[in-house]
């Protein structure tokens, strides 16, 4: 069978709002391939002979592929699962597996990024760990389970912040809650009997000038100043987490002209030492005009930024996945 033409996969949500900035640039088709699309019968087949496997995804074989945009599906969850209960589990964790088979597919392919890369990335300890190797200045930090370990910690430091390990939200009679970076007071230490049911980073807290999310494509690399004023100062003094300001409508982002080439360098090696073809990095400029280094999102957002700013990160994106080779 001859090959169809050149193919751009999106393994997403097929309502997630980034997908327009980047198929606008795109000249090859792009097919969107959404693990929930299974539950209204889109089907999925992999056929294994010769020593190949390909895909055929609703009728469509995925054979010329060459790049892939690995953009935050939502799972198939046992509440949307169409089975009686008590085979829900088991229904919800075939689709799954079926599903994932495509994450080891198209290894001649261009990901943005690979599924696995992006897993072992989303490790806060390893992402530090890299950085303060890489030359970034990093905050003293420990992720522990051990309430002594974390009122040490504090103790010992002039200000600390702490923030979650877990990306989850929840819902607390029916209001959607997270957990937002917060100032610690040593001087009014909180309880951590209960630290070992959900254990949390501590970090030193750096006094900032301002805050930077850069955003690295490949080799482009696109620095944007965050602005936000807190909704009510009082109510949250102790929040240092510019997505409040997001939720609240009150978050700014600029283009920043004056980052440091070396800085650039650096978040460029940061997201390929991981495997990554994509990072989110936050940064902290402190009052001396030093540069921390935070965290890398390896799957972050960026449409807000694109938006504000007006850098092209989608059509970096769609760049990357048209250069893939097939």
């Amino acid at each position: 069978m001859a090959k169809t033409s050149r193919q751009i996969l999106v393994i997403t949500d097929v309502e997630d709002v980034h997908v327009p900035y980047v198929q606008k640039h795109l000249k090859t088709p792009m097919i969107l391939l959404d693990p929930r699309a299974l539950l209204r019968g889109t089907t999925l087949t992999y056929e294994t002979k010769s020593g190949h496997t390909i895909p055929t995804y609703d009728g469509i074989v995925l054979d010329s592929v060459s790049g892939v945009w690995f953009r935050k599906p939502q799972n198939v969850t046992l509440d949307v699962v169409p089975v009686a209960e008590p085979y829900k589990k088991y229904a919800a964790r075939a689709l799954e597996t079926h599903f994932s088979s495509l994450y080891a597919a198209f290894q001649d392919a261009c990901w943005i990024s690979d599924y696995y890369s992006l897993w072992r990335a989303s490790d806060k300890t390893l992402q530090l760990t890299l950085a303060k190797q890489i030359g970034f200045k990093v905050p003293d930090t420990v992720a522990t389970s051990d309430a002594n370990v974390a009122r040490e910690f504090i103790a010992t430091h002039d200000a600390s912040i702490v923030k979650t390990l877990a990306s989850a939200w929840t819902k607390v009679e029916g209001v959607r809650k997270g957990f937002y970076t917060t100032l610690v007071d040593k001087k009014k230490m909180p309880s951590f009997d209960n630290l070992y049911l959900s254990p949390a980073i501590f970090q030193a807290a750096i006094d900032p000038d301002f805050e930077l999310r850069v955003t690295v494509v490949g080799d482009k690399v696109f620095p944007a100043t965050v602005r936000y004023d807190s909704p009510d100062p009082k109510k949250y003094a102790q929040t240092r987490d510019w997505r409040l300001g997001h939720a609240y409508g009150k978050l700014a982002f600029g283009k920043y002209d004056a980052f440091p080439s070396d800085i650039a360098d650096m978040c460029r090696c940061h997201v390929k030492d991981l495997g990554l073809m994509f990072g989110a990095i936050d940064l902290i400029v402190d009052k001396e005009g030093d540069y921390w280094f935070l965290e890398n999102n390896p799957n972050g957002q960026w449409a807000f930024i694109e938006i504000s700013t007006g850098q092209q990160i989608g059509k970096a994106i769609a760049d990357l996945l048209e250069a893939g080779s097939v």
